[in-house]
């Protein structure tokens, strides 16, 4: 018995022993097989602005499936869905997912930025009958943290893409998708130089043919004056205050070429010259979005009763009636554009128009030649909606057939007024 005791005693301590033996054994095995925690690859070349390591990021932006912050400096894949964090004015990026749905964005126009040829604008917000004209209350609030990189794009667009390797795309394209929050589209117009290049850059007739990716520059800049302007009066204010001088004053050009007046180019035809006539389909497309952009720009610039009155003087609204003339379906969006132009900044009372502006033809008018011309450039304007019109005539709530109506209206009005030798 005392035997058994003793050899008890003396394999108590060996099993203990051994238990922990194993148990020591069974975790270092676990912790070989299981994988270790990814460390960055020491390939990846890093951006380290402070002595501090854990503040360094890769210069190649490595993408996630959730947003995150891109560094001014870091160079970005092609393919990546990018947006604009309207709140801090930064970019995001993340792998994009072509099946991914944002609720947030239903029945919106979305770019996510991966391959855009001659794309087409963001509709203009669409101003509800009955609604209360805008009126401006106060001061543009200052967001509590400011875009750098938004006054970095400003100053590549201040001063052109003449003689100079910046990056005009990616600063035309920032400006686009930041210019419609109030606070920085008065930041765009309140200096002089900026308003010009984005003018020059609207209005140049041999702007380059865009990157793959990209929208062409006088498309983007059109784009930019015309979110600047929306809804934004106290922008249109800083635009109008230097209107004369905007017009006299004239582009850059290379090579040594004439020089552009603004007000030569801004009033210039929106369709091509005769001899042009045989160009390429794309070079048609080009055209027409040209025309298309430029008209919502001058949508937004003609709120201001002194651009509006210049405009009407130098024959701005023969140049939309040309864009109305063409046959060819490829203006159509082009022609929608200039017609509701023509409802909402002149006829359509309901819509904010000032009344009674425009058409020209007026019974009241003194000179008699004046008179009579100005009945025929009405006329011009009823025969292309009307050609419209008759196109399209199984949709009841085309847009031309308003026009029409409310042109024929006037002149049926004016008509009365006058003498029955000019009936």
């Amino acid at each position: 018995m005392a035997s058994r005791r003793s050899t008890r005693a003396f394999l108590l301590p060996f099993t203990i022993f051994m238990v922990v033996l194993g148990l020591v054994f069974f975790a270092s095995s676990a912790s070989a097989s299981s994988p270790s925690a990814p460390s960055p690859s020491a390939e990846v070349e890093l951006i380290c602005h402070t002595d501090n390591p854990s503040e360094c990021y890769p210069k190649i932006f490595q993408p996630t499936e959730e947003f995150q912050l891109v560094h001014d400096d870091q160079e970005l894949p092609h393919g990546l869905h990018v947006r604009l964090n309207i709140n801090t004015g930064k970019k995001e990026a993340k792998i994009n997912d072509p099946t991914e749905k944002n609720p947030e964005l239903e029945g919106l126009p979305v770019d996510r930025s991966i391959v855009v040829v001659d794309s087409e604008a963001p509709e203009e917000a669409q101003i509800p009958k009955d609604a209360p004209k805008y009126e401006p209350v106060g001061a543009v609030k200052q967001p509590k943290e400011e875009s750098g990189e938004f006054y970095t794009s400003l100053e590549y667009v201040k001063k052109g893409p003449h003689g100079s390797d910046l990056p005009m795309d990616e600063a035309l394209e920032f400006l686009g998708d930041i210019s419609h929050d109030i606070y920085y589209g008065l930041k765009i117009t309140e200096t002089f130089d900026t308003v010009k290049s984005l003018f020059c850059l609207m209005i140049d007739p041999k702007t380059p043919a865009p990157s793959e990716g990209t929208v062409p520059r006088d498309q983007q800049a059109a784009a930019i004056i015309s979110g600047a302007l929306q809804n934004n009066p106290t922008a249109l204010e800083e635009v109008t205050k230097v209107w004369p001088q905007l017009m006299d004053s004239s582009c850059r050009s290379l090579h040594k070429a004439p020089q552009l007046k603004v007000r030569d180019g801004f009033y210039a035809s929106f369709v091509r010259s005769p001899e042009s006539s045989g160009a390429a389909d794309h070079d048609v497309l080009r055209a027409a979005n040209k025309a298309k952009a430029q008209v919502a720009a001058i949508k937004g610039l003609i709120k201001s009763p002194t651009i509006r009155d210049d405009f009407i003087a130098n024959k701005g609204m023969d140049r939309l009636l040309e864009v109305l003339a063409l046959e060819d379906a490829q203006w159509e969006t082009a022609q929608r554009k200039a017609g509701q132009l023509v409802l909402d900044s002149f006829l359509d009372e309901e819509m904010g128009a000032d009344v009674g502006v425009w058409p020209l033809f007026k019974a009241s008018e003194a000179d008699r030649s004046k008179r009579i011309a100005d009945r025929v450039s009405d006329e011009n304007w009823k025969v292309a909606v009307k050609s419209i019109m008759e196109k399209n005539k199984g949709d009841t709530s085309h847009w031309s057939k308003d026009l029409y109506e409310r042109l024929d209206a006037h002149e049926k009005a004016q008509l009365k007024l006058v003498g029955k030798d000019e009936l």
